[in-house]
């Protein structure tokens, strides 16, 4: 990736898609894809009493339930990625790099506040 001054100015409030569906954790893996499906979708935020927990993606879905013979009836706590990598609405893009880079993921929900605000890809950010 080229170095460009502009992009490590910008806030991720600045790029980030605030459309995003989240689940509460005893939701099945089978809810989790009709969502994922009919909202056109790439991921899931779980939630907890409240609490941003983890998050589900078309991935999880590949390993766990492909691979691992998980039923289509698990809970998608047993499926979903934790803990939960988020960052904060007024980061700057750049942080959002490094931090997909180092986990080696390619979304981030965004958040305010403990609040859930919307999501970040890594294809956002190369926009």
């Amino acid at each position: 990736m080229q170095f460009d001054p502009y992009v490590k100015t910008k806030k991720i409030k600045d790029v980030m898609n605030p459309t995003v569906i989240s689940l509460e954790s005893t939701a099945t893996a089978s809810d989790a894809a009709k969502i994922m499906e009919s909202c056109n979708t790439e991921a899931v935020i779980v939630v907890e009493d409240n609490e941003l927990v983890g998050i589900i993606t078309d991935r999880d879905f590949t390993i766990k339930i492909g691979s691992h013979a998980y039923p289509i009836d698990t809970p998608i706590s047993r499926l979903m990625s934790y803990p939960l990598i988020s960052i904060d609405k007024n980061e700057e893009i750049s942080n959002a790099m490094k931090l997909m880079t180092e986990n080696k993921i390619k979304r981030l929900p965004v958040i305010s506040d403990d609040k859930l605000l919307g999501i970040i890809t890594m294809s956002d950010l190369n926009d």
